[in-house]
């Protein structure tokens, strides 16, 4: 995979992938959720969860032991194919727990990117752990 179609909608794409870092980081569920199609799809080690009411479910059950989020991510590739998009892209996290401590860790996202009413969103996020590193 590599970076093609048109620059117009790659840098589309990367300011979708800038404004969902961006609501992370903030703590900003509602503008997180709007990075997703309504029916987007968001998988990790931890949960499973499909739809902007299960997104929003999994991200306060998250939030609850979460005082701040450090969110940086790095696009490794975009291939687009008219309105859908497959991308990659690597995330280094930072939490700080309401109890104190934080834990860090990095994977990798493998997406599935659509273009609905003129937007990219992210319809499919799949997150593998790739370093863990939890408090002691």
């Amino acid at each position: 995979m590599s970076f093609t179609g048109p620059i117009e909608d790659r840098l589309a794409i990367r300011e979708l992938y800038g404004t969902y870092g961006d609501a992370s980081w903030r703590g900003d569920r509602e503008a997180w959720i709007a990075c997703f199609t309504s029916d987007g799809k968001w998988t990790s080690h931890l949960f499973d969860c499909t739809g902007h009411d299960e997104l929003r479910a999994t991200w306060n059950d998250l939030w609850k032991d979460w005082e701040a989020v450090a969110f940086l991510g790095e696009i490794g590739a975009i291939e687009i194919d008219g309105d859908t998009a497959t991308c990659r892209s690597y995330a280094r996290e930072v939490v700080q727990l309401k109890a104190g401590g934080v834990f860090k860790l990095c994977g990798r996202y493998d997406d599935r990117v659509v273009r609905q009413d003129g937007q990219w969103r992210f319809a499919r996020r799949d997150y593998t752990l790739t370093i863990p590193e939890l408090p002691g």
